[in-house]
């Protein structure tokens, strides 16, 4: 099961907790792990949210999952990708290459539950796989351009 919704960035979780009514068969509660990921307790489903300026994503799933979006604009990007295999940096050539690889590793990371401090350095995107360290990713990647925004969803296996 995965439902996606484009949206935009107004009341965010109030959306969110509309479609929670809809999709559990009883109340929820919106609880948070330490590194600030929501989740639900003892529930199957999950969900990711993201936002970037007036443009929202928010995903569901009945396995881990991790969105990401990025509304399409020029931006500095040079610091981040200094972070970057060399193997990667070869395929960036613009912002939306910039994007489209950035995406990707923030959705693993979402749906990891962990934070950017502590996994960026180690991901690499090359030739649309997504590596852990040396291994593949344990992940489904899905991602695409939507109403001037590049998205990746991550999804446990």
């Amino acid at each position: 099961m995965l439902e996606i919704y484009f949206t935009e960035n107004s009341d965010i979780y109030g959306k969110l907790k509309s479609h929670l009514s809809r999709l559990l068969p009883s109340s929820f509660e919106i609880l948070r792990t330490e590194n600030g990921k929501p989740y639900l307790e003892g529930s199957p489903l999950f969900f990711s949210i993201s936002h970037s300026d007036d443009k929202a994503l928010i995903v569901f799933c009945d396995k881990p999952v991790g969105a990401d979006l990025e509304v399409i604009q020029k931006r500095k990007y040079s610091s981040i990708l200094s972070r970057f295999s060399a193997e990667e940096k070869k395929e960036i050539s613009d912002t939306e290459d910039f994007l489209s690889h950035w995406t990707v590793r923030e959705a693993y990371i979402k749906m990891l539950g962990s934070t950017l401090n502590y996994n960026l350095d180690k991901l690499s995107y090359i030739n649309g796989v997504l590596y852990d360290g040396n291994d593949k990713a344990e992940c489904e990647i899905i991602n695409g351009v939507n109403d001037g925004c590049i998205y990746c969803i991550c999804i446990g296996k």
